[in-house]
């Protein structure tokens, strides 16, 4: 309870600093320019605080609907406010340079960029590196300590070949599920029996453990998956470590299942399950330890049912999770690492844009996605994977409103662009309607995308 209401104060803070740093880059260039602002606003839609200072021309405002924000200025299609009616000419957004102009609406976007930088830089910077240790740490009287194995023994994952850096961490396998060379799914995990059975199962199964976060100490069963084996299928997989790129064909030992009729595939595990039931639960797997060798292991597995599906809910514990390492890493490595994030979430948010166009609405999150990932970073992650997180929501939101659609930055942007080429005025009503037109389709869009991000959410 304490993580939840944690994260939804934490999720206003940051995405309410985002949308106030752009609206505060566009203020702070129109006051420099001497533009008129009527209104500095948090939000859309009817007041829930607003306050003009003695002396001052440009009220606060905070609004009902979080989603954005604006800066009202003169020269906006609000000539008709009676507020204007005493405003010099000159005050104007469309009286000053064009130049000037595109500072004010670009403004917003580079503030956005320039935050985005500092969370980096700040997740780069501020706290130290976490990983795991291939080192056990052993429950008493659990499974594993009764097969002999003590605190300190190194788990040995059997394939891919792991690999362990100077701190002793471990680097997880990458792989990539492809549909004609296009990507579709990717995630990390360590192959731990390429060979499971099930009792009398003439079947092959795979068990493989993912972690499911850097903040707590990893319990080895959170992690457990179990994968059905079908020959034939390939899983083209991409190994990743130190720069280096080795390719490597996983061939027989994965399945591609398709889920909800979505884009998205994922490992046929819930078949595995079943199948697990039906056989009495009786799972056998051998984890691998340097030192001791293999040691075979009988574990009894946890199942629930939701509507007419039998889903795998967890193991029995097995008694083994692994030890957590903190490094701090050179200055010039985590300057090295802060551009490198940088460039990675720019080119994300371009990916994800391509997407969209290709595969559809369906891959868009709006803010109901966005919590859910942030509350799951949150507890399972430390605070330097957070601030990245919100870093790249910030260059998100810097490119998404660069993009050419009435309503947003961009769109502003073209506009004045073809004025200031032509040396025409697109008449300032076409510009107006146009605007509404576009903010009325985004706000439909935003709309429809909440109601996927709870559907996705409660797994429909």
């Amino acid at each position: 309870m304490l993580d939840t209401i944690i994260s939804i104060i934490l999720f206003i803070l940051a995405f309410g600093i985002l949308i106030c740093i752009h609206e505060a880059g566009h203020l702070s260039m129109a006051k420099l320019f001497k533009v008129y602002c009527k209104e500095y606003s948090i939000g859309f839609g009817p007041k829930i605080f607003s306050r003009l200072k003695e002396g001052k021309e440009t009220r606060f405002s905070i609004r009902a609907i979080p989603f954005g924000g604006y800066v009202s200025m003169y020269g906006e299609g609000l000539e008709d406010d009676p507020e204007f009616k005493d405003i010099p000419k000159e005050r104007s957004l469309e009286c000053i340079k064009k130049w000037k102009k595109a500072i004010i609406l670009s403004a917003g976007v580079i503030l956005n960029a320039v935050l985005a930088f500092i969370l980096i830089f700040i997740s780069n910077f501020a706290f130290p590196q976490i990983g795991y240790t291939r080192k056990a740490i052993v429950a008493e009287s659990s499974l594993i300590a009764k097969e002999g194995v003590k605190a300190g023994d190194k788990l040995k994952f059997i394939y891919p070949k792991s690999y362990e850096d100077k701190d002793g961490s471990i680097a997880p396998f990458t792989y990539q599920y492809t549909d004609n060379s296009k990507l579709i799914h990717a995630g990390n995990f360590f192959i731990v029996d390429s060979d499971v059975t099930f009792n009398d199962d003439e079947k092959q199964y795979v068990a493989a453990y993912m972690f499911s976060g850097n903040k707590n100490e990893p319990h080895f069963s959170d992690g457990l998956m179990i994968f059905e084996a079908i020959k034939g299928d390939k899983l083209e997989s991409t190994l990743k470590y130190k720069g280096d790129t080795k390719e490597t064909d996983l061939k027989s030992e994965f399945i591609s299942w398709y889920k909800h009729g979505g884009p998205e595939y994922y490992p046929n595990y819930e078949k595995a399950v079943t199948t697990l039931k039906n056989k009495k639960s009786k799972l056998e797997i051998d984890l691998n330890f340097e030192k001791k060798g293999a040691i075979s292991l009988q574990i009894p597995g946890n199942f629930e049912k939701k509507g007419d599906k039998l889903v795998f809910s967890s193991f029995k514990d097995i008694g083994l999770s692994f030890e957590r390492s903190k490094i701090w890493l050179p200055v010039g490595t985590r300057f090295k690492n802060t551009f490198e994030d940088y460039g990675y979430a720019a080119g994300a948010v371009f990916k994800g844009l391509g997407v969209l166009f290709t595969g559809g609405i369906r891959n868009m999150s709006g803010i109901v996605g966005i919590f859910s990932m942030s509350s799951s970073l949150y507890t399972q992650y430390t605070f330097s994977t957070y601030l990245f997180f919100w870093g790249l929501i910030s260059v998100n939101l810097a490119i998404f409103n660069l993009l050419p659609f009435p309503g947003l930055d961009g769109w502003q942007l073209l506009v004045t662009a073809i004025e200031g080429i032509s040396h025409r005025k697109i008449p300032a009503k076409f510009k107006t309607i146009m605007s509404l037109i576009g903010i009325g389709l985004l706000f439909a869009l935003m709309a429809v995308i909440i109601v996927l991000d709870v559907l996705r959410i409660v797994g429909v």
